[in-house]
């Protein structure tokens, strides 16, 4: 799927990005095939097969979830990211960011977590966005908060454009909406 940047420095464009699902589901596939075998070499009487078959349950789980969620993007497709005026709507992976707008982001950083990059948001509620978030979603936010740098995080692999492409642009996005908070509260 194609991405519409466009290169005007005015921001009333709406910019959007569409994600990899396919890479992504398959990469998940992959990993819930893993979580299987383990919990079949786990089936053997030794002491650390406990370990296995857990380690093989959550992997199975945690990537199952997410393989739905990518076949349900695969079928019906939508934009991983979408930057406009106003802020950004994050849907890049099941565990997404929503609707967020400039003036509650704090900072917009790149950094990489176990050789993945990702863009990373700060928020300046970050509490107030995770009670927002309903069940299972939740949970996963708190967990993924606990591993991350980053309130929000958009991996590298989950959208069609080059990262820092899209880091650059948020960044420019977030700035600009900035300079016109300052000239309004003026």
């Amino acid at each position: 799927m194609e991405s519409s940047f466009h290169s005007s420095s005015s921001t009333n464009k709406d910019i959007v990005i569409y994600g990899k699902p396919g890479k992504l589901f398959v990469l998940s596939l992959m990993f819930v095939l893993l979580g299987v075998l383990l919990m079949v070499i786990g089936q053997s009487e030794e002491a650390d097969a406990f370990i296995l078959v857990a380690v093989g349950i959550v992997s199975t789980l945690v990537f199952g979830l997410c393989m739905l969620y990518f076949l349900m993007r695969l079928i019906k497709p939508r934009p991983a990211l979408v930057i406009d005026r106003e802020g950004l709507t994050d849907h890049s992976s099941y565990v997404n960011g929503g609707r967020i707008r400039w003036e509650e982001i704090e900072d917009i950083v790149l950094y990489s977590y176990m050789n993945q990059h990702m863009i990373g948001i700060q928020l300046k509620d970050a509490e107030g966005y995770v009670s927002s978030q309903k069940g299972l979603k939740r949970l996963l936010i708190r967990m993924n908060k606990n591993m991350a740098s980053a309130d929000v995080s958009i991996m590298k692999q989950s959208v069609s454009e080059n990262l820092e492409k899209v880091y650059l642009i948020l960044l420019k996005h977030w700035k600009q909406s900035q300079g016109n908070a300052v000239k309004e509260g003026s």
